[in-house]
């Protein structure tokens, strides 16, 4: 026979939560939720503001990524077939940067917020949902980030000291300065229009 569950669920070195589900249609009993908190040697004083940093993080990366699929559907001009293929590249690292950082939470016993409504209110960037961004704007919003980046890694090293999450910070910010430098170079040259396209 296999382990017993509840020599499993009951040890002392792993906090745990029980909560009743709802009488299914089957009318069995009510299921029990079990949430098995982490044990990895940060408590929960220090994970609870670790996962509130990186969904503020995750809120950015989904707000900069979906400016940046408004860009590649939109762009127009001269330009068109190299921004529409830049973007395009930009936005699906954008998509594997959020799956790393929301994946981090839920190894901290976090809840990864993934809703319009928690994107909005939980991001630093700015959302103006009438304009069509323009490579400098996605240029800015990068730089932001990696700003937001650089001090959110400065606070899990030497105010929490989870290495783990310095580790995928340190990453993410690399990659946006790698494609941050890529929007720089194409606009070093040649001639962009400033001026943010406003929908009809």
């Amino acid at each position: 026979m296999g382990p017993n569950r509840n020599n499993i669920f009951n040890s002392k070195s792993q906090e745990i939560k029980e909560i009743d589900a709802e009488r299914g249609n089957d009318g069995l009993f009510p299921q029990k939720k079990i949430f098995i908190q982490p044990n990895i040697g940060l408590e929960s004083d220090v994970r609870q503001p670790v996962v509130k940093m990186l969904n503020a993080s995750l809120a950015n990366e989904a707000i900069l990524t979906q400016k940046t699929r408004n860009a590649h559907w939109n762009v127009s001009g001269v330009s068109f077939f190299e921004l529409h293929i830049l973007f395009e590249a930009q936005y699906k690292q954008l998509n594997e940067i959020s799956d790393k950082i929301a994946e981090r939470v839920r190894m901290l016993g976090g809840v990864t917020i993934a809703s319009f409504e928690e994107f909005i209110n939980h991001a630093r960037l700015s959302e103006h949902s009438t304009e069509i961004p323009d490579i400098l704007q996605l240029l800015a919003d990068h730089e932001t980030v990696i700003r937001f980046l650089r001090e959110d890694i400065r606070k899990c090293s030497e105010e929490y000291e989870d290495e783990g999450t310095v580790e995928l910070l340190i990453g993410v910010m690399s990659l946006h300065e790698k494609m941050a430098w890529m929007l720089r170079a194409y606009i070093e040259n040649g001639t962009v229009n400033g001026e943010t396209q406003k929908r009809k």
